[in-house]
């Protein structure tokens, strides 16, 4: 919640701030921008420090630092005297909310069960655009002299309450049995999971945890994604793609929507503010069902030209308006909430899966690290130019934003592959051409664990070829949809652990070209690479 509140929390109160901070008149557009935009910065700066602390302290002892750092940085801000001195605050709470980015998912990821790691991560993504909602709200009955410093003091509650509700967090399992620490590690699963899971499961998922963190110090450099062709490809449609996302110009509306519509004439810039706020919630949580059913490629064609559209209206609009001496207030909040659900369909939340399903494990952590830094820099930049940009364009302003997004469909639809439901094989098929395994689901059973030569969970686990003659094991019940790669015909000792989903007595046996024979019903099994 913090991280959104504080993406947007000077939007509203911004002609207040700006008058109550400088004994000047008021505070420059450009120093008001490196206030804004210095957010990105301390963003860029935490996600990066975040992993190797995640590591050395572990995930809860972190959560706990950071949150009271937070709280610190957040009493900092609001009793901020001057320009230097709120943006050096805005700078220390980036670096937090930077962290946070890389550790709640993280954490999260790490103790929950294969069956709710989705939904907690859209948990996730929601509280993000609540606060920003929030912030939003609370602008208008906060936006005065003296009410912007509590305005800018109340996400110290929320950090206060993580700080405070934190004896009841739990370390990571994973990070347990990284420090060797693996009954320790097991006890704690054993009550994440509760009583009903079986040793052998427990068992098999503390030893999937150490090889997969074995697998990940293998990790690559930058360097190595980009002399390697078939890494570099995928690594600049991430790149692309995360630039696309900001340059999009989806922070201008949550960082200056306020100052921006009221140059634009609208009659009541805070309800056009709040309205994109709420549409951006609602558009978040029908996005998550959007991703599950339809493809990424498809769905992020269409984001990409409803922007383009909803750019042309708005600018319409606006520019139509005064020409004809017509009220087209109306068409312009129109505009924008098109705008901004747009995004939230596809260019909000699509970057980040199909960047992570362009790879493997081992070159995973290195691409999405690298494009998550080009993402924050291309947020700071859109932060900090727009004020100028608006200044020059007035009412064009989101030409060049369409112009970004038009680029954006073509590229989405003629080079971006679709990854969806795939194996890391298939999608480099796509990408770089050649034979693409059959595909299908398997219902009614979930992945628990695989061993490919003694490397379970890694993103190569369950093999790459066509058939083999792997063991089988079944366990207790997980609800959870899951389709299968294709097995190894060379490596006899891989090992597939699925488990039977609830409501399912069947048994699956794997027989050679990796066919799966459930009565008579025979089918190909290919699926995702990853194992969680």
């Amino acid at each position: 919640i913090n991280f959104g509140y504080n993406t947007s929390v000077l939007n509203t109160p911004e002609a207040v701030i700006r008058q109550n901070l400088t004994s000047r008149p008021w505070v420059d557009d450009f120093s008001w921008a490196i206030i804004v935009s210095i957010f990105c910065i301390g963003g860029l700066i935490g996600s990066t420090i975040a992993p190797p602390l995640l590591d050395t302290m572990g995930r809860k002892t972190f959560l706990l630092y950071n949150g009271v750092f937070l709280t610190l940085s957040l009493l900092l801000q609001a009793v901020s005297m001057g320009v230097m001195w709120l943006a050096v605050a805005r700078l220390l709470i980036g670096v937090s909310c930077g962290g946070s980015t890389v550790a709640v998912p993280l954490y999260l990821g790490e103790i929950a069960p294969v069956n709710l790691r989705g939904s907690l991560g859209t948990l996730n993504q929601f509280a993000m655009v609540v606060g920003i909602l929030l912030a939003q709200i609370l602008g208008r009955p906060l936006g005065n002299d003296p009410g912007w410093r509590f305005l800018l003091a109340i996400g110290a509650i929320f950090s206060s309450l993580q700080v405070l509700l934190s004896v009841f967090v739990v370390e990571s399992p994973r990070w347990l049995v990284m420090q060797g620490k693996h009954g320790k590690a097991r006890d704690l699963l054993k009550i994440l999971r509760g009583e009903t899971e079986t040793s052998e499961i427990l068992n098999m998922e503390i030893q999937s945890m150490l090889e997969v963190s074995n697998m990940e110090r293998r990790e690559i450099s930058v360097g190595t994604l980009v002399r390697n062709e078939r890494l570099r490809v995928p690594f600049m449609v991430g790149i692309a793609l995360m630039v696309f996302q900001q340059f999009s110009g989806i922070n201008a509306v949550f960082y200056y929507s306020t100052g921006f519509f009221t140059r634009a004439g609208f009659s009541d810039p805070y309800l056009g503010t709040v309205l994109a706020g709420s549409v951006n919630v609602v558009a978040t949580w029908f996005a998550v069902e959007l991703m599950d059913r339809a493809g990424r490629k498809a769905l992020l064609v269409l984001s990409s030209v409803g922007m383009t559209v909803s750019s042309c209206v708005l600018t319409f609009a606006m520019v139509l308006g005064p020409m004809l001496q017509i009220e087209l207030g109306y068409l312009e909040i129109f505009g924008v909430l098109l705008y901004v659900a747009f995004f939230e369909f596809g260019l909000g939340p699509i970057p980040w899966a199909i960047t992570a399903e362009l790879f493997g494990a081992v070159e995973r952590a290195t691409a999405m690290g690298a494009c998550s830094c080009i993402n924050w820099v291309a947020s700071f930049l859109v932060g900090l130019l727009f004020p100028a940009v608006n200044a020059a364009l007035g009412s064009y302003t989101f030409l060049p934003f369409a112009l970004v997004t038009l680029v954006a469909s073509f590229f989405s639809y003629y080079i971006v592959p679709e990854t969806k439901g795939k194996s890391h094989k298939e999608i480099e098929a796509e990408m770089f051409g050649g034979r693409q395994g059959a595909s299908s689901s398997i219902s009614g059973y979930s992945v628990v664990g695989s061993r490919n030569n003694n490397r379970l969970g890694s993103e190569s686990s369950y093999g790459g070829g066509g058939g083999g003659a792997p063991r089988h094991s079944s366990a207790s019940n997980h609800s959870l949809n899951a389709s299968y790669s294709d097995l190894d015909p060379n490596d006899p000792t891989q090992i597939v652990i699925i488990k039977p989903m609830k409501g399912s007595d069947d048994t699956a046996n794997f027989s050679q070209h990796g066919e799966q024979q459930l009565g008579a019903a025979n089918s190909h099994i290919t699926a995702e690479e990853e194992m969680y």
